[in-house]
C-alpha cells in the first residue's frame, strides 16, 4: 500500500493537469450548447458538450499516463527496479496508481461539470421530454446527481481501458507515437468497422458516449458488450506483439 501510493504521487501533475482540461473544455461547450441548443432538460446540455470531449477522450488519458512507461522502459528503469522489488509487483503497482488517477480525473471532471450544467438556465426549451426514450433516460431526468455519479464512475473505468492498452504498448512496441496513439487509432478503427457491419451498437465508443445512438438500438447489455470485446481484442493485440518482440530477442 506504502508503494501504491508513492506510486500515485508520481502521476499527480499529469492528473491534475488532464483534470484542468477536461474540465475548461467540458465547461465551455457546455455554456457554447447553451447558446445554440435547445434542450428539453439542463442535463442535456453537459450530454452535448461531453460529445465533444468524448471523441479524443481515449488520446487524452494515454498523453497524460502512458509516457512514464514509455520512458521507464526505454531507460531500463525497469530491469533495474525488478531486481529490487520485482518486475510483476513493480508493474502490477504501477499500473493501479495510473488506473486510480485516470478513474479520480475522469470522475471529477466530467461530474464537476455536470454540477455546472444542471445550474444553468437553458436559453430555449422544448416541452417534448426525448431523454425518457434512452435507457437510463428516467435516471438522467428524475436522479441526474445520483445518475451522474454512477456513469462518471463508469466512464472512468472505461478510460482506464484505453489507459492499460497504452501502457502495455509502450512496454512492448518501444514506440512512443505508437503507445500514445494506439487506443485512439483502435477506437476510430473499430467505429468504422461496426458501423459498416451495422453493428455500431457495439462499439467501445457507444459504450462510453452516453445516448451516443437512437433509443430503438441501445439496451443495457450493449454497454457491457464492447467493453469486453475491447478488452479482448487489445489483448489479442498485446500477446501477438509480445510474442515477436519474444522472437526477436531470441533470433538476436
Amino acid at each position: 500500500m506504502r508503494y501504491l501510493i508513492r506510486s500515485t504521487k508520481k502521476f499527480i501533475i499529469p492528473a491534475l493537469a488532464l483534470a484542468l482540461i477536461l474540465t475548461a473544455a467540458i465547461t465551455v461547450f457546455c455554456f457554447i450548447t447553451l447558446r445554440n441548443t435547445a434542450v428539453c432538460n439542463r442535463i442535456e446540455i453537459w450530454i452535448e458538450a461531453c460529445d465533444y470531449v468524448d471523441f479524443f477522450l481515449p488520446l487524452a488519458v494515454c498523453l497524460a499516463f502512458t509516457p512514464f512507461f514509455y520512458f521507464i522502459n526505454r531507460k531500463g528503469f525497469i530491469r533495474y527496479a525488478s531486481v529490487r522489488a520485482g518486475k510483476k509487483r513493480y508493474l502490477i503497482t504501477h499500473f493501479l496508481a495510473t488506473a486510480i488517477c485516470t478513474v479520480l480525473v475522469v470522475f471529477v471532471s466530467y461530474y464537476a461539470t455536470l454540477c455546472i450544467s444542471l445550474n444553468m438556465t437553458p436559453e430555449a426549451l422544448v416541452t417534448e421530454n426525448r431523454l425518457f426514450d434512452y435507457v437510463f433516460g428516467e435516471y438522467e431526468v428524475n436522479y441526474p446527481y445520483l445518475f451522474g455519479l454512477a456513469w462518471c464512475l463508469y466512464k472512468g473505468v472505461v478510460a482506464t481501458l484505453f489507459v492499460v492498452f497504452g501502457n502495455l504498448l509502450a512496454l512492448y512496441t518501444d514506440n512512443l507515437f505508437v503507445s500514445v496513439l494506439g487506443p485512439f487509432v483502435y477506437c476510430m478503427a473499430e467505429n468504422l468497422i461496426t458501423s459498416l457491419l451495422n453493428l455500431p451498437m457495439y462499439s467501445i465508443m457507444t459504450t462510453y458516449v452516453l445516448n451516443r445512438l437512437s433509443p430503438s438500438c441501445m439496451h443495457v447489455h450493449n454497454y457491457l458488450i464492447g467493453c469486453f470485446t475491447y478488452i479482448l481484442i487489445t489483448l489479442g493485440i498485446i500477446l501477438i506483439i509480445r510474442r515477436k518482440k519474444e522472437n526477436v530477442n531470441v533470433r538476436n
